[in-house]
C-alpha cells in the first residue's frame, strides 16, 4: 500500500500562523521551563477561527473519539459565544428541526467515519428539500455543511467522500490538533488505536502525525539537539522529523512573512529542550497491561479516563453527591444520571494524591481533612476585621476544597471496595508472580480458568465503555462475570513474562478453544490480532517469526552502532524512506537469551523487593515493586544508579572507567567526552541535573535483548547545513549557534519523553518522580493514553451490532 504519510514533508508555510501565534505568546514569558500550557491557546485560537468561518447559527457534530480531545481544549461557554447552539455525536442521529442552518462536522480522517459524515449530510439535506417544499416550512434556506478532519486532511477521505455523492455539498478543511496539554508536563495527541494501526493495519497515518506535532515543537521552542530512541516505529519517525527538517531547510519554507520566525528558527538549537528520547510501545508491552496502583492509575483502571475526564456511571456518580453535604439529593423517583469530572492539576487535592501508591492515599486524604477543618474552626478566633476579611477571602478556596476532597474520598471508597475483592486481589497476585519470573501456581491457574468459565461476552473494560467499570456487576448473590479484556490480560502477560517457550502448542490450543467458547467465533480474528502483534504468539507463529529475524538479520547490511552521532543536515535524504527498508517487528533481532523478560528484569532491575510505597525513592513504587522497562530506558540514558543490580555489577564499574580508559588511549590530557563521542559523561552515581548523558553506550546487550531499531542522533548541523544556512543569509555555524531560541529563559532545558503507541498514568507518575529525584524536567508526550483494557480493546475483533 502507498506509504506517503510519515515521509511526507510539513505543511510549513500553514503552520507558521500558528508557530508565529506560539511565539508572541512565550517572547513574552519569563519562565525557564517550556510553556506548554500556551499551547492549548493556540489550538483553541485555531478552533475558534474554524468555528467563525460560518457566520451562522451552528451545530456541531463530533466524533466520538474526538469528543473528549476537544472539550479539554475549549469548554462549551466559549462555544456558545461563538455562535454553537447544539452538540451531537457523529453516532447519534439529530433530527434536522433540531439542528440550525450551519452544521460542522469534526471527524478523525476514516473511511467508515467518512460514510457516517455522507448519511448526515443526505439525511439533513432531504429534510431541508422537503421543509422548503412544504407550505408549513419556517425556513426554506439551505444548509451549511463544514467538515474539518482531525488532525490532517487526506485524499482518502475526500474520495469517499466523492463516491457517495456529497463532496460538493460539504466544505472540507483540517484542524491541525497537535500535541494537547493535558498537563504541564503531558502532551497528548488524543489518537485512539495507534499501536493496532502500526502493527496490525500497517497503516502509518500516526508516524506523519506525531512527526508534525514534533514539527511544531521545534518550530516553537528551536529543533531538539538530539533524537534517541528505541524501537521499530521509533526510527521511522526519527527519519521522518529529519526528512520534514532537511526540507525545511532545503525550501526555505519556515514562517510566514513577518511571523517572526523564519528559518533561523528552524535551524536554531532549544534551549528549552536538550533531547527527545522516542519510546516506541512495542518494547514494553508488560507495563500497560498490568493493574495500575497509583490513585490515577486505579481510577483510570476502575472508572476510565478520557483526555483528562472521568465519566461516574450512575451509582459512584449519587455516592459522590451523597457525600456532598452542600448538594442538593436527588428525588426517590429521579433516574439517576451520569456524571463528568475534570482530574488536572487544577484540583489542588487531586494535585497532591494522583501520583501516589493507594495504599499511602487514605492517610493523605484523612490528614488534608483535619487540616480543612481546622481552617473552617480558625474563624472563631477571627476578632478584628482584618482577620474577619481575611477568613471570608479565603472562604472560597477553602469551600472549592472542601469539595473536592468530598468527591476524592467518594473516589477513593469505590476504588477501595473494589481492592479489598477476592478477584482483584487474586489478579494483582497472578501479576506480581509473573513480573517476578515465577510460573503461576494451581490456584491462580485456576483462577484463569475460573474467570473463563463465568465470561461475560457483553462486558467491556474500564475505559473501553467509560465509567461501565471493569466488569459486569455480579448478581445478587451471584459470582461476578468476566471481560474479555481481562481473560487476555493474563494471558498476553504469561506469554511475555515467561516467553515464547513457556506458551506450549497444548495450552496454546486450549486457551484459543476457551476463549471462542465463551466469547464467540468472532475472538479467532482476536486471537490471531494478538499472535501477530507478538502478545500471545502461537508457538508456530513464533517459530515462523523467529525463522524470519533471523533471515532479516543475515541478510541486514552493517548498521552504525547504536550512540553513533550523525549529523542531519550532510546525510543524503532517501525517496524511499526508512519504511520502505525495514520491516516492523515486535520480536528482538538479536536475542542471545531464550526469554530476553527474564534477562532484561535483571539487568535493569526490573523488579525491586524493598520498595517504599509511601515514600518513594524508586520507580517501581507505581506497581508496588516493578518498574516499567520503558522509563528504565530513560533511566538507563540518565545513568540513574538504579538500573545497576548486584548481577550486573560489572557494568558499572566498566562505566566508571571508560571515560578514563578512553582519554588514555587517546593520548591527551583528561576531558569530558563530547556527547556525539556516545561515550559516558560523568559517573553512572552522578546525575548533573539529569537528562541525557551520553547515548545508549554500555547498555548493547540491554538493547539486544528488546525488539526494534535503535536511534541515536546529533541534529549538530554539519558542513553541508552550515553552507546551505550561509546561502539563506542565516550565516554559519557560529552564526547560527548564536540563533538559540532564547524566549523561555535559561534554566537547564527539559528532556521530552514521546511514548509511540500510548501510554499509562503509571510511566507519567514515573516520570515525575525522576524529575524529583534527577532536579530535572522530564515531559510525557504520547498518541494516547492507555490502560491494559483500551490497549486491547484496538486488538478486540467486536461483535457486529
Amino acid at each position: 500500500m502507498p506509504r506517503p504519510d510519515a515521509n511526507a514533508s510539513p505543511n510549513a508555510a500553514a503552520d507558521a500562523n500558528a508557530d508565529a501565534n506560539a511565539a508572541a505568546t512565550t517572547s513574552a514569558a519569563a519562565t525557564a521551563e517550556p510553556a506548554l500550557l500556551q499551547l492549548r491557546d493556540i489550538l483553541r485560537d485555531e478552533l475558534i477561527a474554524i468555528l467563525d468561518t460560518v457566520r451562522a447559527a451552528k451545530a456541531l457534530v463530533l466524533d466520538r473519539d474526538l469528543a473528549g480531545a476537544l472539550s479539554s481544549i475549549v469548554d462549551f461557554g466559549l462555544l456558545k459565544d461563538h455562535g454553537v447552539d447544539r452538540i451531537f455525536l457523529l453516532d447519534d442521529e439529530p433530527s434536522a428541526d433540531a439542528l440550525p442552518a450551519g452544521v460542522i462536522f469534526f471527524s478523525l480522517p476514516h473511511v467508515r467515519k467518512m460514510k457516517l459524515v455522507a448519511a448526515h449530510v443526505r439525511r439533513l439535506s432531504a429534510a431541508t428539500a422537503s421543509a422548503s417544499a412544504s407550505a408549513t416550512a419556517t425556513s426554506a434556506g439551505p444548509r451549511d455543511f463544514s467538515l474539518q478532519l482531525v488532525p490532517r486532511r487526506t485524499l482518502l477521505c475526500e474520495r469517499v467522500l466523492e463516491e457517495e455523492g456529497v463532496l460538493g455539498d460539504l466544505a472540507v478543511g483540517e484542524f491541525r490538533m497537535h500535541f494537547i496539554p493535558l498537563e504541564a508536563d503531558l502532551l497528548s495527541l488524543e489518537l485512539p488505536s495507534t499501536f493496532a494501526e502500526l502493527y496490525l493495519d500497517a497503516d502509518f497515518s500516526a508516524i506523519g502525525y506525531v512527526a508534525r506535532a514534533l514539527m511544531r515543537l521545534q518550530a516553537v521552542y528551536g529543533f531538539f539537539p538530539r533524537i534517541l530512541g528505541k524501537g521499530d516505529y521509533a526510527a521511522v519517525l526519527a527519519d521522518a522529523m529529519l526528512r520534514m527538517r532537511r526540507e525545511v531547510l532545503v525550501s526555505g519554507r519556515g514562517a510566514a512573512p513577518g511571523a517572526g520566525l523564519g528559518r533561523d528558527a528552524v535551524l536554531a538549537t532549544s534551549r528549552a529542550f536538550d533531547s527527545v528520547v522516542i519510546i516506541d510501545r512495542a518494547v514494553d508491552l508488560v507495563t500497560p497491561l498490568l493493574t495500575q496502583l497509583t490513585y490515577e492509575g486505579l481510577v483510570g483502571e476502575v472508572f476510565g479516563i478520557t483526555s483528562g475526564h472521568i465519566t461516574l456511571p450512575a451509582a459512584a456518580a449519587a455516592a459522590a453527591a451523597a457525600n456532598t453535604a452542600s448538594s442538593p439529593q436527588p428525588s426517590s423517583d429521579a433516574a439517576p444520571k451520569r456524571k463528568r469530572l475534570p482530574l488536572n492539576s487544577g484540583d489542588p487535592v487531586f494535585r497532591d494524591i494522583r501520583d501516589m501508591n493507594f495504599s499511602s492515599v487514605g492517610a493523605l486524604l484523612s490528614k488534608m481533612s483535619r487540616q480543612l477543618q481546622l481552617s473552617y474552626e480558625s474563624r472563631h478566633s477571627a476578632k478584628t476585621v482584618q482577620e474577619i476579611r481575611s477568613f471570608v477571602g479565603a472562604l472560597p478556596s477553602l469551600q472549592a476544597e472542601h469539595q473536592s476532597l468530598k468527591t476524592h474520598v467518594a473516589l477513593a471508597e469505590a476504588i477501595v471496595a473494589r481492592t479489598q475483592e477476592d478477584d482483584f486481589n487474586a489478579l494483582l497476585d497472578i501479576e506480581q508472580t509473573l513480573v517476578a519470573g515465577a510460573d503461576l501456581g494451581k490456584e491462580q491457574m485456576a483462577y484463569l480458568d475460573k474467570m473463563l468459565s463465568l465470561a461475560d461476552p457483553g462486558a467491556r473494560g474500564a475505559g473501553v465503555a467509560a465509567g461501565n467499570g471493569a466488569d459486569a456487576a455480579a448478581p445478587a448473590g451471584g459470582a461476578p462475570q468476566y471481560s474479555i479484556h481481562r481473560v487476555l490480560r493474563v494471558m498476553c502477560l504469561y506469554a511475555l513474562c515467561r516467553g515464547p517457550a513457556a506458551v506450549k502448542q497444548k495450552m496454546y490450543d486450549a486457551w484459543y478453544d476457551e476463549v471462542i467458547a465463551a466469547f464467540g467465533h468472532h475472538h479467532t480474528i482476536t486471537m490471531d490480532n494478538l499472535s501477530r502483534a507478538g502478545l500471545l504468539p502461537s508457538p508456530q507463529s513464533a517459530a515462523a517469526a523467529a525463522a524470519a529475524a533471523d533471515a532479516a538479520a543475515a541478510a541486514a547490511a552493517p548498521t552504525a552502532p547504536a550512540s553513533a552521532a550523525v549529523s542531519t543536515a550532510d546525510v543524503p535524504a532517501s525517496d524511499a524512506g526508512l519504511l520502505n527498508t525495514l520491516v516492523p517487528s515486535t520480536r528482538p533481532r538479536h536475542s542471545v537469551h531464550t526469554n530476553p523478560q527474564s534477562f532484561l528484569r535483571k539487568a535493569l532491575n526490573l523488579v525491586v523487593t524493598d520498595v517504599r510505597e509511601s515514600d518513594p525513592d524508586d520507580i517501581s513504587y507505581v506497581y508496588s515493586g516493578y518498574a516499567p522497562l520503558s522509563v528504565r530506558l530513560v533511566q538507563c540514558l540518565a545513568r540513574d544508579p538504579a538500573v545497576y543490580s548486584a548481577p550486573t555489577s560489572s557494568r558499572y564499574a566498566d562505566m566508571l572507567l571508560r571515560p578514563l580508559a578512553l582519554t588514555l588511549q587517546a593520548g591527551r590530557p583528561s576531558a569530558t567526552p563530547s556527547v556525539q563521542s556516545g561515550d559516558m559523561e560523568g559517573s553512572p552515581g552522578v546525575h548533573a541535573g539529569g537528562g541525557v548523558k551520553s547515548g545508549w553506550g554500555g547498555w548493547e546487550d540491554v538493547l539486544a535483548e528488546l525488539p526494534g531499531e535503535t536511534v541515536d542522533v546529533s541534529q549538530e548541523l554539519g558542513v553541508a547545513a552550515a553552507a546551505a544556512a550561509a546561502a539563506a543569509g542565516v550565516g554559519g555555524h557560529d552564526d547560527v549557534a548564536e540563533a538559540v531560541v532564547r524566549r523561555l529563559g535559561e534554566k537547564p532545558p527539559a528532556t521530552l519523553v514521546v511514548f509511540l503507541g500510548g501510554c499509562t498514568h503509571t510511566e507519567v507518575s514515573a516520570l515525575r518522580l525522576l524529575s524529583q529525584l534527577h532536579n530535572h524536567r522530564y515531559i510525557a508526550a504520547t498518541t494516547q493514553i492507555i490502560n491494559g483494557n483500551t490497549f486491547l480493546d484496538s486488538l478486540i475483533q467486536h461483535a457486529p451490532v
